[in-house]
C-alpha cells in the first residue's frame, strides 16, 4: 500500500521545483544580457559584462546543487531536504546581502527577488514539511481501535 503525500509536501516540492528552473534560467539570462546592444555600447561595457558574467557564476553554481538537491526532495530523502534548505538559505543570505548593501538606492528586482527566494525557505521550514523528511519521506499514522479493551494476560 502505498501512501500518498499531503499537498502540503507535494506543494513544497512543486515550489522548489519552480525555484530551481528558476535559478536554472536566471544565468543563461544574465549571460544573453552580456551580447546585447545595448550592454556593448555602454560607457563601461567591459565593468557591465564583467559584472554579468560573476552574477551568473555566483547563481549558476548554487543553481546546479539546487537541482541535485530538487532530485532528493523529490524522493523524500533526509539528505535532500537538508541540501535544498542550505541552498535556499545560501542563496537568500546572498540576494538578502545584495539588497542591504545597496539600501540607498534599492533595486526593485532584486527585492522581488529575495522575497520570492524567502518562499521556498518557509515551506521547507514549515513543521509538517520538515518532520516528513526527518521522519525518512514516511508520515506518520494513527490509527485508532474501537471496541473492548484488550486483556493482558
Amino acid at each position: 500500500m502505498k501512501m500518498r503525500r499531503s499537498y502540503l509536501i507535494t506543494g513544497a516540492v512543486a515550489v522548489q521545483l519552480l525555484y530551481t528552473l528558476a535559478l536554472l534560467a536566471l544565468p543563461a539570462y544574465l549571460l544573453a544580457l552580456t551580447r546585447t546592444p545595448a550592454i556593448h555600447n555602454g560607457s563601461d561595457a567591459a565593468d557591465e559584462i564583467s559584472g554579468l558574467r560573476v552574477a551568473a557564476a555566483v547563481v549558476g553554481a548554487p543553481a546546479l546543487i539546487a537541482l541535485i538537491a530538487w532530485v532528493g526532495l523529490y524522493r523524500g530523502k533526509l539528505w535532500g531536504w537538508l541540501l535544498t534548505l542550505l541552498t535556499d538559505f545560501g542563496l537568500l543570505a546572498i540576494f538578502g546581502y545584495s539588497v542591504a548593501d545597496d539600501w540607498a538606492d534599492p533595486d526593485r528586482e532584486v527585492i522581488a527577488l529575495t522575497l520570492v527566494s524567502l518562499v521556498p525557505v518557509i515551506l521547507l521550514l514549515l513543521p509538517a514539511v520538515s518532520k516528513f523528511y526527518w521522519r525518512g519521506g514516511k508520515r506518520s499514522v494513527t490509527v485508532e481501535i474501537e471496541g473492548p479493551p484488550l486483556k493482558v494476560i
